[in-house]
């Protein structure tokens, strides 16, 4: 049997899930949590690893992120 960590719901699942609960003006904001939370366990592994970013390709990528749109709400 599988733990509960081991189970992944996919976007739709979560957004029906919520929506039941009386919670769907929430899903926006749990979707983007769970990926950043997955982004930063991507970035504890590759730390972990010693593989290292440059700040300035940080900056570089954040930036276009911005002129695209990318954080906007």
């Amino acid at each position: 049997m599988a733990t509960a960590t081991e189970i992944i719901a996919n976007e739709t699942e979560i957004k029906q899930a919520m929506g039941v609960l009386g919670l769907g003006s929430m899903v926006d904001d749990l979707l983007d949590e769970i990926e950043l939370d997955r982004e930063l366990a991507i970035s504890i592994a590759q730390a972990d690893r010693g593989e290292t970013f440059p700040i300035e390709e940080l900056e570089k990528q954040v930036m276009e992120k911005f002129a695209k749109g990318y954080y906007d709400r």
